[in-house]
């Protein structure tokens, strides 16, 4: 996140007011792919100045005192913290979060008959389960006095090497995120962007997805991917972040795409990998307007 802030000063990024498409580069494109009611021919973008959770959505959960406990009902949804879902699952893979106590348990817990079994003698000596609760989430917590920030100081002419230790955290993330979901189970709301870390889902009836009404609100709960958790968003790639001609829309068909982060990143020097190869479309030559008719 200190990368992209840091880089988002030297290269712009633009969101449609519209439809929440993302653009990164100083000329924003004239690609007509915005949802808007009435003419259809006209279905161009509104664009402005773009922040950094259009870059990074923030997916938020439930915070659970105990992962193998019974799920959040809907009347706790207001006492319960919502934390980026990411910190969640961090903490439930051993990571201790002061302002979140989470329950470490030292004997098995078994399922017979569709009821849990628990062996352990005794709970823990610190439980603070319904203690200090802040609805308001992760990141409005008040910074404690006295606590001092680990920020790295980058350089601000070394927009390449910040792009690269950028890239870099963005991977790691990834791929880290997959090691630990692979063990810890995420489930994800099969109509909705809803995520809830832990082997089973809440029950609070929030679902506003096509035909809610049915379901009361409640989330149809289904194994959650690593784009659920870590949403890429995806962005037309500019091969020529220094021209000054726009990305037509006679041409989309020749434009690649690629990952907001990893785009913005790429446009500051750093290199991209060969997993985005796939979907960057570098073999591609773009024509012009005027031949465009001559490919086959």
């Amino acid at each position: 996140m200190r990368c992209v802030s840091k880089v988002m000063e030297s290269i712009p990024v633009y969101s449609c007011r519209v439809c929440g498409e993302v653009h990164v580069g100083s000329v924003p494109n004239k690609i007509k792919t915005c949802i808007v009611t009435g003419n259809p021919s006209r279905r161009e973008h509104s664009w402005e100045k773009g922040k950094m959770e259009h870059l990074l959505p923030l997916v938020e959960s439930f915070h659970l005192y105990d992962r193998v406990g019974r799920a959040v009902s809907h009347e706790e949804c207001l006492q319960v913290d919502r934390i980026p879902a990411i910190v969640e699952l961090c903490v439930q893979a051993g990571l201790d979060v002061p302002e979140y106590p989470t329950r470490r348990r030292t004997f098995p817990v078994y399922i017979v008959a569709g009821r849990m079994m628990d062996f352990e003698r005794r709970f823990p000596k610190i439980d603070s389960s319904g203690k200090d609760i802040n609805e308001f989430g992760f990141w409005e917590k008040h910074e404690k006095p006295g606590r001092s920030k680990k920020d790295v100081d980058y350089p601000s002419d070394d927009l390449q090497g910040i792009a690269t230790e950028g890239m870099k955290a963005w991977e790691k993330i990834r791929s880290g995120t997959l090691k630990l979901m692979q063990k810890y189970k995420v489930q994800t709301c099969g109509y909705c962007p809803e995520v809830q870390v832990g082997p089973k889902g809440h029950r609070v009836r929030q679902c506003y997805a096509y035909k809610h009404q049915m379901r009361d609100g409640q989330h149809a709960w289904q194994e959650a991917t690593i784009d659920d958790f870590v949403p890429p968003v995806y962005v037309w790639h500019v091969q020529d972040p220094n021209g000054s001609t726009p990305l037509l829309d006679n041409l989309k068909r020749y434009y690649g795409k690629l990952p907001a982060v990893v785009e913005l990143f790429a446009q500051a020097g750093a290199e991209v990998g060969e997993v985005y190869s796939g979907v960057i479309r570098e073999d591609v030559a773009i024509p012009e307007l005027d031949e465009e008719k001559l490919v086959v």
